[in-house]
């Protein structure tokens, strides 16, 4: 087997291994960064800190909304102080555009960069740390002249206490296929809006974009390898479809933070990705194009997050194998003849690259058991499903990994028939908070 530098990884006691989990010094915990404005300046309960500019004003149903006189004027919202040069900043608001674009950036002096946000999924900006330039006292709301819409809930934030680039950070994985990155589910802005998302946002969590194919996705933001907030639509890949990865982070943020730390997510989901037939996550594959370069994808990552320079320490991983491996298999055992050998070798090769942290496997879901029983191969369902359980470290089977557990998705969540492998947007993100709890309890 090859062998790996790790990146701080934290190893992890366990039968075999040296009884009991390492518990971390005592620490201070990690405070989450305030909001700038106040929760009553927030919901504009509170105008004194707003310059109107003759076309807004609060509406009846207490939202910032665009009149159309003196068009392109931009709404000026007061900062209680003055940014600080050089930290890293996030603005979002609950923005609903019917008819041109706003921008969101602070001025005065200068102005930092920002995009024009014109469609329903687009209501946050996230300026990194070389745009903020100037000691700026305001935050701009700059419309175009045809803009019509409405702004709530504005709030900005500091990020240089919990920016990756400065600041040692947990870091976890979420990877695999399709169902764990931001490839299949509805779709934001016309499918659904910005208020299916179900984690709330925590400056805290912050994921690093995998972007295999394009290397930029401007709906988000979002470019290869850069550490950037986390919040829904995660790009993974180029789309803006709900992904596990905001929930996954969600239900193990708290524990980061008692530690004093953010939270780091690599996110790794490549769809049609599996460890069979086309070996994306084989290390040793040879198979062209597509085989080796998940794991090569992987290697990548994880020297960009050592590159950042604060000293990250991986402490667990979530996988989605086995929907794209599926074969029909005249038993369960048959699946230990066909693809155990590489299973288990994948498994070893993550502990050899980043240590014996806890690991999580996703299995297959119910729905897709059910369509192998309607067409009479149970191969492509219950035998799976079952095989991959055996993984479980609890599961008394020989199959079984050290500080590997398999979570069973809740039914009831696929995302259009039985005979498609994936979730809806309620799901992905179910799926996300069962397989983040999983993860903390194996770490507490």
């Amino acid at each position: 087997m090859r062998k790996f530098g790790s990146l701080g990884s934290r190893r992890f006691g366990g039968p075999g291994r040296g009884g009991a989990p390492v518990q971390p010094p005592a620490v201070d915990p990690l405070a989450s960064p305030p909001n700038l404005f106040t929760a009553a300046q927030s919901a504009f309960t509170d105008t004194a800190h707003i310059d109107f500019r003759s076309n807004w004003e609060v509406d009846g149903s207490g939202l910032l909304s665009c009149t159309g006189g003196n068009a392109g004027q931009a709404a000026r919202l007061s900062l209680d102080a003055a940014l600080t040069p050089g930290r890293a900043h996030f603005i979002l608001a609950d923005h609903r555009p019917t008819a041109g674009s706003l921008r969101m950036r602070f001025a005065s002096p200068g102005i930092t960069n920002s995009r024009q946000l014109s469609a329903l999924y687009m209501d946050c900006e996230f300026v990194p740390a070389g745009d903020v330039e100037y000691a700026a006292t305001r935050l701009d709301l700059q419309p175009t002249t045809d803009y019509a819409g409405t702004v709530d809930n504005v709030r900005a934030y500091d990020l240089s206490t919990v920016d990756p680039n400065l600041v040692a950070c947990d870091v976890i994985i979420v990877g695999g296929d399709s169902n764990s990155a931001n490839a299949t589910s509805e779709r934001f802005g016309d499918e659904i809006d910005m208020s299916a998302r179900e984690t709330p946002f925590d400056p805290r969590i912050w994921y690093m974009p995998c972007l295999r194919l394009s290397g930029t996705f401007p709906t988000t933001d979002s470019v290869r390898h850069i550490p950037q907030p986390c919040i829904e639509p995660v790009a993974a890949v180029e789309a803006r479809r709900m992904s596990p990865v905001h929930a996954v982070a969600g239900e193990l943020v708290g524990w980061s933070a008692a530690r004093g730390r953010p939270l780091l997510v690599m996110a790794l989901g490549d769809p049609g990705s599996g460890l069979m037939g086309t070996e994306d996550w084989r290390s040793s594959s040879t198979v062209e194009p597509e085989g080796a370069r998940m794991w090569n994808e992987l290697l990548a990552m994880k020297a960009a997050v050592e590159a950042l320079g604060p000293n990250h320490e991986i402490v667990g991983a979530v996988w989605s194998m086995g929907a794209n491996d599926r074969f029909s298999a005249p038993s369960v055992d048959a699946y230990d003849n066909a693809h155990l050998a590489p299973y288990q070798t994948f498994f070893a090769e993550v502990r050899a690259l980043i240590g014996d942290v806890p690991q999580v496997l996703w299995n297959i879901g119910d729905h897709v058991v059910r369509h192998s029983q309607s067409i009479e191969t149970p191969g492509l369902g219950e035998y799976m499903q079952d095989w991959l359980a055996r993984f479980d470290k609890d599961s008394g089977h020989p199959n079984a990994i050290p500080y590997v557990t398999v979570v069973h998705p809740q039914d009831g969540n696929q995302y259009t028939t039985d005979d498609d492998p994936h979730y809806n947007a309620h799901g992905m993100q179910q799926n996300g908070r069962d397989a983040g709890q999983a993860l903390l309890s194996l770490l507490a």
